[in-house]
């Protein structure tokens, strides 16, 4: 029985000695080095590769979101402006579910800038009283924060609102005969986003 359990023993032992033989060796074989080095090159190249089409592809929807939402630029100050009726339904403040693409666009802008200081400014057309017009354009400007808050990656503490109501409209709400000019109350009914680019943030 001793002589069964000892050859048991041995032949573990032998294994176990052949095994740890076999990796010094592998690890000490040219080709074998060589194997994984390349092996780990290729994995950091894929990577690369892998990162520099996600670059690509973001560098190619902030392009899209400034163009669509016509971004302009004044000094290290970035504005946007979304129209209130792909926002809101009329009167409301709720967001609309058809306004997450677009705002989903917006959080990408923001997202180069993520040390910078935003505000949301809500506006409104002349339609109403002026403190019901005051009110609903502070409502949409916190509702837009909020959504960017929640879904956009935006830091609450960087992000501010502020509301004009009909204050400074940007198209005409009548016509030059006092006739309604229903054009010119849609482009007044709107968002600006307002991006304070940080000393530290290059310009795109």
């Amino acid at each position: 029985m001793k002589t069964k359990v000892g050859g048991k023993i041995h032949s573990l032992f032998a294994l176990s000695l052949l095994i740890a033989v076999s990796v010094v060796f592998a690890q000490n074989d040219p080709q074998a080095v060589l194997a994984k080095k390349q092996s780990e090159l290729d994995r950091q190249r894929i990577e690369l590769e892998k990162k520099s089409l996600e670059l690509q592809q973001r560098e190619l929807d902030l392009e899209r979101a400034r163009q669509e939402f016509q971004a302009q630029q004044s000094g290290r100050s970035l504005s946007m402006n979304l129209s209130g009726d792909v926002l809101f339904d009329y009167d409301k403040a709720v967001l609309r579910p058809e306004a997450e693409q677009t705002l989903r666009k917006v959080a990408v802008v923001l997202s180069q800038f993520p040390e910078s200081n935003v505000t949301v400014e809500g506006y409104t057309d002349s339609k109403g009283t002026k403190a019901t017009n005051m009110q609903l354009s502070r409502e949409r400007a916190q509702s837009v924060k909020d959504w960017l808050v929640k879904n956009g990656g935006v830091v609450a503490t960087n992000i501010a609102t502020k509301g004009y109501g009909e204050q400074y409209p940007i198209a005409l709400n009548k016509n030059a005969d006092g006739s309604d000019n229903p054009l010119g109350r849609a482009l007044n009914r709107r968002v600006s986003i307002i991006v304070e680019k940080s000393t530290s943030t290059p310009t795109p």
